[in-house]
């Protein structure tokens, strides 16, 4: 096994280790269970530890919320289940999204506390939030895992891609929201020295209602 430490300028530290069995994957895993910190993110013996910045937490909160107001107003039930760890042995594959929702498939879920994705559905929206480079693909994580949707926020813009047989591809609409304008929301993303969060979530909300028909 091989590693590298990496500390980007204006970046958090990661760590990059190669050659990592599944079983020190899932060791690693047991071992930071009641820690959220590190993020780790593992595919096919490359495992990345990273520590998230508040510039990552503050976008990935604010655009989860967003997403959270934008199922209530269109009263559509979700349950989400932020940065849990999702992982196949099969594929070689783990994940801790950013932020995840289930939505269309939000009932199959209902009510359980361990999902097992050997039998259950993947989460039907994550989304990433992009602050620095990473040196894994997250997008064939992503897709071993078969996420249909993932949302993007990189340098101001928001991205969506859905899973087709060829991999992601990006889109102008959302598979969970339809043709509403979701790619808008990005307007709410930036943050505002004059204006608090519910502040900013409250006109979100007006502007939902008033795209909605009459």
């Amino acid at each position: 096994m091989t590693q590298t430490l990496v500390t980007p300028p204006e970046a958090g530290s990661y760590l990059v280790l190669y050659g990592v069995t599944w079983e020190m994957y899932e060791q690693l895993l047991a071992i930071f269970e009641e820690n959220p910190t590190p993020r780790m993110n593992y595919y096919k013996g490359t495992l990345e530890l990273r520590t998230p910045l508040p510039e990552h937490q503050t976008y990935s909160w604010t655009l989860a919320r967003l997403v959270t107001a934008l199922s209530e107003e269109l009263e559509m039930e979700i349950c989400g289940l932020k940065s849990t760890t999702w992982r196949s042995q099969p594929k070689a594959v783990g994940k801790e999204a950013d932020e995840c929702f289930y939505i269309q498939n939000e009932r199959a879920i209902r009510g359980k506390l361990k999902i097992n994705l050997a039998v259950d559905p993947p989460p039907d929206l994550a989304i990433e939030i992009d602050t620095t480079h990473s040196s894994v693909n997250q997008m064939d994580i992503y897709a071993e895992l078969k996420v249909p949707e993932v949302w993007r926020w990189q340098q101001g813009k928001l991205s969506l891609y859905c899973l087709t047989e060829a991999g992601y591809v990006e889109s102008e609409n959302s598979l969970a929201f339809g043709s509403f304008p979701v790619k808008e929301l990005r307007r709410f993303m930036q943050l505002d020295s004059e204006k608090g969060e519910n502040a900013r979530l409250q006109e979100f909300r007006q502007w939902v209602r008033s795209q909605l028909p009459s």
